[in-house]
């Protein structure tokens, strides 16, 4: 993996909207975005949508060539175009899109996006990247033993009518030339990260089977020159501990430096906040920037465990690494 000598991320889509809290140097927030935009007063009109999900435009920098992804595409068409638009983000440098597992959070608009992008950019396809499982229909089960089936992810054919270059794969990937590292399969390690507690999938026959582990997630990372390794997990679904246990395997001799995106410890998972906290010391994380579905119980511990570090995200944030 190529070192990267500044990367910017811009939060396109994520649960939360603020713009009031304080940040420090190098984080700029929604409402400070516009100002710097010419905004002459403030306006509902002018503002971004938060959406139950994640979308991250991530621009990394080597000399003067930049490579430029979109980690996921949120929830909703019209949220993606919306906050794309007010935001000012460029997408025609956009050189692939990876979707980080499947749920329709995060892959429900992209579709509109590789229009958008394709639309930009002169009409050159998107290098799309997928795994094979995140097609299946999925569901939880509720209490009364009922199957609540989600949206399914665009099928193959969709995305390549709206112009994406599918590359369906378990396989680790390092895409953009060499710029970002795409993962394989997370391995499961940890004996209290168990994956998406009542989630089933749908087998070819019909019946519903369990599908906690969801093998088909996979994260993102960057080599950031004298910082190190930026990961980003948008779900976490493996487990944060699980990601970045991987990630540290995988590039034993670049420290880990940060990590972006949603750690999961909200819901059912709430229970093990104490325990990821504790592991997650280990690492010695210089930036966390929770978000998503984290859930505000798991901000709050974070917040109280490592201080400053910790940087939530939220709708039209921009990060300056």
């Amino acid at each position: 993996m190529e070192v990267v000598d500044t990367a910017e991320v811009i939060v396109l889509i994520d649960n939360a909207s603020d713009s009031l809290s304080s940040t420090p140097d190098g984080v700029e927030t929604e409402f400070a975005r516009h100002r710097r935009r010419g905004m002459p007063w403030l306006s509902g009109k002018c503002l971004c949508c938060a959406a139950h999900g994640l979308s991250c435009l991530i621009t990394a920098t080597i000399g003067a060539t930049s490579q430029t992804l979109l980690f996921d595409a949120g929830p909703d068409e019209w949220v993606f175009e919306r906050n794309v638009q007010r935001l000012g983000a460029d997408l025609a440098p956009v050189g692939a899109m990876v979707l980080s597992h499947g749920h329709w959070d995060h892959s429900g608009a992209m579709p509109r996006a590789l229009q958008m992008i394709c639309m930009a950019n002169g009409g050159q396809r998107v290098p799309t990247f997928m795994h094979p499982d995140m097609f299946a229909l999925r569901a939880t089960r509720s209490n009364d033993g009922r199957f609540r089936p989600m949206e399914l992810v665009p099928s193959e054919a969709v995305l390549s009518g709206c112009g994406g270059r599918v590359i369906v794969t378990r396989d680790e990937q390092l895409v953009l030339n060499g710029t970002f590292y795409v993962s394989g399969e997370i391995p499961r390690v940890t004996p209290f990260e168990r994956g998406f507690p009542g989630q089933h999938r749908q087998t070819a026959t019909g019946d519903w089977e369990p599908d906690e582990i969801m093998p088909d997630e996979r994260f993102l990372a960057i080599n950031l020159s004298g910082k190190g390794l930026v990961v980003f997990t948008a779900c976490s679904h493996a487990g944060l501990i699980n990601v970045l246990n991987h990630a540290q395997a995988k590039f034993p001799t670049i420290p880990l430096y940060g990590v972006f995106g949603g750690f999961h410890l909200s819901g059912s998972t709430e229970a093990i906040i104490p325990e990821t906290i504790t592991a997650l010391a280990s690492f010695d994380l210089r930036l966390i920037a929770p978000g998503h579905c984290t859930g505000w119980r798991a901000v709050s511990a974070l917040a109280g465990a490592f201080g400053e570090r910790v940087i939530p995200m939220s709708v039209g944030k921009t990060f300056q690494l």
